[in-house]
């Protein structure tokens, strides 16, 4: 996912979708933990924050990469939620 952000800053894209959801979310999470929350508690709060489905923060291109090199990583929820089977 990193990669993704890397790559779209490097070649003037916006970051939008699941890129945007997953930076958003990190971000949220990370100061949640900063000021004192567990992991847990930092992950849905930063869900619920901006109430966006968990699983928009994972692109499916990312999601079908991680499946690949580890299978059953991802059930196949989380491609539905992208439309894809």
């Amino acid at each position: 996912m990193v990669n993704r952000l890397r790559a779209a800053l490097a070649e003037g894209r916006p970051i939008e979708g699941a890129d945007a959801s997953f930076y958003i979310h990190e971000l949220s999470e990370y100061t949640m933990m900063n000021k004192g929350l567990d992991y847990s508690s930092a992950h849905q709060g930063a869900l619920g924050k901006y109430q966006v489905s968990p699983y928009s923060v994972y692109h499916p291109d990312v999601i079908n990469a991680i499946n690949a090199a580890e299978s059953g990583s991802f059930n196949p929820n989380w491609l539905k939620f992208w439309g894809q089977q």
